[in-house]
């Protein structure tokens, strides 16, 4: 017999820490599969597609990404047994943290950027060179598995030339092309 998660019965902050923790760490994990598998690869080739870094870019990407995050992150995350509000304050606190990091902004975090992902970081992870590898900076909130798992790739007194993926020319232009292209790909 599974025996219930002690977790809903911590205090809110311990179950928020938790959660985060765990999440981003799960996110991280799948955002490395989606740059390391070509199947996936082809579908996140749709976010990589944006060539200026901005808050719209946040939200430019395939569905089929969005099904394979949310499965892989909010199903173990579930079995954890946390309270609803400690859920929803971290998926919050994740997509504002998302959300920022696809900002145009120069924002630096000072020693914080050791363990938080920042607009900075985050724009190396969408350079178009190869420079540090092709598959670098793959935290949501955290930077520190970046740092611990050694994917981290940061010049911090420059920013990249240009953003996109090596090959972006074969991404069409306009949202239904983007939408299709992966799925005639994927046969």
């Amino acid at each position: 017999m599974i025996r219930p998660s002690p977790l809903g019965s911590w205090p809110f902050a311990a179950q928020f820490v938790a959660l985060l923790l765990v999440s981003d760490l799960l996110q991280w994990s799948v955002h490395n599969l989606l740059h390391r598998v070509p199947f996936l690869w082809t579908f996140h080739k749709v976010h990589h597609s944006i060539d200026t870094m901005d808050f719209v870019g946040s939200f430019h990407f395939h569905w089929v990404e969005i099904v394979v995050y949310k499965a892989a992150q909010w199903l173990p995350l579930a079995l954890l047994g946390a309270s609803a509000e400690a859920a929803l304050s971290v998926a919050v606190f994740g997509t504002f943290w998302g959300y920022l990091n696809h900002a145009n902004l120069n924002v630096g975090l000072g020693p914080l950027g050791y363990v938080l992902n920042s607009p900075r970081m985050h724009l190396w992870h969408h350079d178009a060179s190869d420079e540090g590898g092709v598959a670098k900076n793959f935290g949501i909130v955290l930077s520190l598995w970046d740092f611990l798992f050694g994917t981290v790739f940061w010049p911090r007194d420059r920013s990249p030339k240009t953003l996109g993926y090596p090959g972006i020319e074969e991404m069409p232009q306009g949202l239904a092309g983007e939408l299709a292209w992966p799925l005639a790909r994927a046969r």
